[in-house]
């Protein structure tokens, strides 16, 4: 069953390679040829627009019941060149005291197209806390990231440490 889905997520990227959906997830970050080595992680200009990350959701938002929630346009702060927002000034400043406890997971890209070998924008509000860190997934088609991931996190978890750790060596 998890090597179905397995080729039914691969089909699945392929058309979201070919098609631009936008902010909430499917545009492909590997250049032509798809060698994930040949992108670069830390350009989000293409799931970022205008600079804002997470699609201006609130990062601590995400560990509440309820979560995540829209930041506002005037409670933000800045980390790595990306502007984040918040709901209240209370989250911003817990962000600025300690960004990296609240950053997603591998950058804020998709965790399990990460494992499979390419950069792609995650759906933000198709996440999960594991081990203490935001994982972001997409959602293309009729496909879950976030239910593929769970059908071996341990499995997936190994192979996007791997592959993130190799793109930051590549940079």
């Amino acid at each position: 069953m998890a090597r179905l889905c397995i080729i039914i997520l691969c089909l699945a990227l392929g058309a979201g390679a070919a098609v631009a959906h936008g902010q909430s997830g499917g545009e492909m970050m590997t250049k032509p040829g798809g060698n994930i080595l040949e992108a670069d992680p830390a350009d989000h200009s293409v799931c970022t627009p205008g600079g804002i990350a997470v699609g201006g959701y609130d990062l601590l938002s995400y560990r509440d019941d309820g979560g995540p929630i829209l930041g506002e346009e005037t409670i933000t702060a800045e980390h790595d060149g990306l502007v984040y927002r918040f709901v209240s000034e209370a989250n911003r400043d817990a962000f600025t005291d300690d960004p990296r406890r609240y950053l997603p997971r591998y950058g804020g890209w998709c965790a399990v197209t990460l494992a499979l070998g390419s950069l792609n924008c995650p759906d933000y509000t198709n996440f999960q806390i594991e081990d203490g860190e935001l994982l972001l997934f997409e959602t293309t088609g009729f496909t879950n990231g976030r239910v593929l991931w769970n059908t071996d996190a341990p499995g997936y978890r190994n192979k996007a440490d791997d592959n993130y750790r190799r793109l930051l060596e590549a940079e």
